[in-house]
């Protein structure tokens, strides 16, 4: 049921009328729209695009500073520097929307990228690596494509770092060359503080 007060004639009113309307405050203006019934369609559409948010997401938040972190790392610092980062966003929902822009835009470009991270020559680093930063594989059961694999997240936040042109090594290469020392140079640079 909606509440309405009118001290010294301002009217204001908060809440839901019979599932037709919503009364709300918004930026301090009295604010009334239709209510909508919030919808949560677990249709295979859906699932991949929650596949490819939700496992990119996972990965891009583990560069610090992230919760219950104060520490800046040479990652998120060199985002910084590049003034890559639009004003509205984080480092981190940088990184996710460029992932998702260039690399992931769909069911088949996905298949792509998680062979190509499943092929790595370094695969059981670029694992040991995901274990250290506590990623997981990340899947719904509604998807209707293949889990994001750990790797895969951290595969394509270093194609990003080069094709966003980070500087110094291992930036300069293509990271499904990467052997054990540029591994863990980005693994370091992904978490160290500056």
């Amino acid at each position: 049921m909606a509440k309405v007060s009118g001290p010294l004639m301002s009217m204001t009113a908060s809440g839901k009328i019979a599932d037709a309307l919503v009364f709300f405050p918004w930026k301090g203006i009295a604010a009334v729209r239709q209510w909508l019934k919030p919808a949560n369609p677990m249709q295979p559409a859906q699932g991949i695009r929650r596949i490819l948010m939700g496992g990119t997401g996972r990965a891009c938040g583990r560069i610090s500073p992230r919760t219950g972190s104060t520490t800046v790392s040479w990652l998120a610092k060199e985002l910084i520097l590049l003034k890559l980062i639009p004003s509205a966003q984080t480092k981190q929902s940088f990184l996710v929307q460029y992932i998702l822009d260039h690399y992931i835009t769909g069911s088949t470009s996905y298949a792509l990228q998680l062979s190509a991270a499943t092929n790595l020559t370094a695969k059981t680093t670029w694992q040991a690596c995901a274990d250290v930063l506590q990623l997981l594989d990340f899947n719904l059961s509604y998807a209707g494509i293949s889990a994001y694999e750990k790797t895969l997240g951290l595969y394509l936040i270093a194609k990003a770092c080069v094709d966003l042109k980070f500087p110094g090594t291992p930036y300069t290469t293509d990271p499904s060359t990467w052997t054990l020392g540029y591994i863990c140079g980005f693994i370091n640079d992904f978490t160290s503080a500056v």
